[in-house]
């Protein structure tokens, strides 16, 4: 009977998961590259940026999707005009892909901007609604004044007193002024 110890099977795995894990990095690098070209000597070069500037335009196997050659003393071709950034932080924004922190801080920023506009919208809503009430309540008491009817207030001291002429006159001026402001 051959038996194997376990530390016998465990070494070979371990080498060959550790082989395997080496064997896919080297792969999987020239794809996590953004940049691909050849150097004067003719070796293909990857990297995440962009190439020198003795790399020639013809040189260039690869770069980043939408991106144009942005390393200096390089020929750029100019944007399509369609789709041409309007401000630099937008030509930044989609020159470099955003992270997950950056999506979402931006995801947060637009969430509170709707909600300060609908907070703004409630507000105003609210105002509109409270001038729309005073002005009824102008409109409904001017109307009671020139009408004619006796108008009974109370003073300071509790005592109740009805206007005379003199006082109905500024009480229409005063019930005027008020739908001047309110009603629109």
């Amino acid at each position: 009977m051959n038996a194997l110890s376990p530390r016998a099977t465990v070494f070979p795995l371990t080498r060959r998961l550790a082989a395997g894990v080496a064997l896919s990095l080297v792969v999987a690098l020239p794809a996590a590259a953004q940049w691909a070209w050849r150097d004067d000597t003719g070796r293909t070069v990857f990297s995440d940026q962009p190439p020198p500037t003795s790399i020639k335009k013809e040189q260039i196997l690869r770069q980043p999707a939408g991106n144009v050659i942005s390393a200096p003393g390089l020929p750029s071709a100019p944007p399509a005009p369609g789709n041409a950034p309007a401000s630099p932080a937008a030509k930044q924004a989609a020159a470099s892909p955003r992270t997950v922190a950056e999506q979402e801080q931006e995801f947060r920023k637009r969430q509170q901007e709707r909600a300060d506009a609908e907070k703004k919208q409630a507000e105003e809503q609210a105002l509109n609604a409270r001038k729309k009430q005073e002005c009824e309540r102008a409109r409904g008491y001017l109307r009671q004044l020139e009408d004619g009817v006796r108008i009974a207030r109370t003073d300071a001291q509790g005592n109740r007193e009805i206007l005379d002429d003199s006082q109905r006159t500024a009480e229409m001026a005063r019930a005027r002024e008020v739908m001047a402001a309110t009603c629109n």
